[in-house]
């Protein structure tokens, strides 16, 4: 697919054109395309981000354009999401706008439903990251509120299809929940400094949602690191986000973009 065409293809979804213009070029391996979040939902604000994602043989890392972002995927990489809160976002609230062989579409197909039960229990065991706080706060508080979101962000969306009423939408939440500031806590995209009050408000909502945190054994999010390596985990993964170690740079191979 040509940069016009994808422009184009934006365009048809009501994507203002001085955002659709900032479409990065894609790679020469690229298969398929889709616009996910709030844009293909139609519930977007002026500043809301474009989420693409590009189908390609060869993975490759996020590419960030302006507020376009293009997430790129291969047909193996996409499975790791059956059974998840992403595929299960994708298959209802993406939309195709190219698939030159048919196989995002089958993919999307497969994607199966969300077994919230067992997602709670992981989240819970993800929670223990935040039981050290003292020790790590003053070096690691922007990674650990983005985590912190990341995880009550994924609660409530699982707890929205427990209770048949799925939702993705930030915007939605917070009008379900009767809380306004959710929006906020809760946007992918913050432009303010972190703060500890944010952090404090979003694990207050994870208790409400999860009960108490298991104590981490570990003491620190490095001691995580050195403790957990070697097994790979979902705790493990938490951690290496919340240090910032997602492989930009760093020793470490790149963490699973699909946690929950």
């Amino acid at each position: 697919m040509k940069r016009r065409d994808a422009i184009s293809a934006l365009l048809a979804l009501n994507i203002p054109e001085d955002i659709a213009m900032d479409f990065p070029h894609l790679p020469s391996d690229t298969e398929a395309l889709l616009v996910y979040g709030s844009r293909a939902r139609g519930d977007a604000t002026p500043d809301s981000d474009v989420d693409i994602l590009a189908l390609v043989s060869n993975p490759r890392t996020t590419t960030y354009s302006g507020v376009v972002n293009v997430s790129f995927y291969t047909t193996q990489g996409l499975a790791t999401g059956i059974g998840t809160l992403f595929g299960s976002h994708l298959k209802r609230d993406s939309k195709i706008v190219w698939d030159q062989h048919g196989r995002l579409s089958r993919a999307l197909k497969s994607m199966g439903e969300v077994d919230t039960d067992r997602l709670f229990n992981r989240a819970k065991n993800m929670s223990t990251l935040f039981t050290n706080l003292d020790h790590d706060i003053p070096k690691y508080l922007p990674g650990l509120l983005r985590q912190a979101r990341y995880l009550l962000r994924s609660c409530l969306y699982a707890q929205s299809i427990a209770v048949g009423k799925p939702c993705f939408s930030v915007r939605e939440l917070a009008i379900r929940h009767q809380d306004h500031h959710l929006t906020q806590l809760l946007a992918s995209r913050q432009l303010d400094k972190p703060r500890i009050a944010e952090l404090t408000e979003c694990l207050s909502w994870l208790r409400r949602l999860l009960g108490e945190f298991p104590v981490s054994e570990n003491g620190s999010l490095e001691a995580t690191i050195v403790n957990e390596w070697g097994r790979p985990s979902d705790t493990l993964s938490m951690a290496f986000m919340a240090l910032g170690a997602t492989g930009n740079g760093s020793d470490y191979a790149e963490v699973e973009k699909i946690l929950l």
